[in-house]
């Protein structure tokens, strides 16, 4: 009886000390709340011109919730050490809705037009989050880094939580 109990306990922190191995060695993916980085292109060849006629990087944000949100004051950012790296303008992004930004380095901030951050993507992979106002706390973000990416290929969050490649 008792080394069946011993046995139970080895197996549970065989499982655990397993998962959190896996945890450590595995890009996650961390959001806490209804917006989310759902898709981006980091290696854009082909897909999507911007108003100048170019191909460039773009990141797509989605409302999950059913209530608009105002993202100005909102931050993307390639650079965890640079939380604020690029701040929305006031603009509204309704329930369910999806915003569009070129990461081009053209920081293009009117929301009236079309929106372009001050950096670009790297294919190589790395670091990218949306942040809150003041930039303290990830709304969502690839941690460690997201995947090496390929030309016209884009990649983000399907079913809500689950990151995949989008072809």
């Amino acid at each position: 009886m008792a080394e069946e109990r011993v046995q139970r306990v080895e197996r549970y922190i065989l499982i655990v000390v397993t998962m959190a191995m896996l945890l450590a060695v595995t890009p996650r993916l961390a959001m806490a709340g209804d917006l989310w980085i759902s898709e981006f292109m980091a290696v854009n060849k082909t897909t999507v011109t911007d108003a100048d006629g170019e191909y460039t990087d773009w990141i797509e944000i989605h409302n999950a919730s059913a209530s608009p949100v105002n993202l100005g004051g909102y931050h993307l950012t390639d650079d965890i050490e640079e939380p604020q790296r690029w701040t929305f303008p006031s603009i509204e992004l309704s329930g369910g809705g999806y915003l569009l930004v070129f990461a081009s380095g053209k920081d293009r901030t009117d929301p009236a037009g079309e929106l372009h951050t001050n950096f670009k993507l790297s294919g190589g992979g790395e670091y990218l989050a949306l942040r809150n106002h003041g930039g303290s706390t990830a709304v969502h973000e690839y941690l460690p880094t997201y995947p090496v990416q390929s030309a016209d290929i884009s990649y983000g969050v399907a079913d809500g939580w689950m990151e995949v490649y989008f072809g």
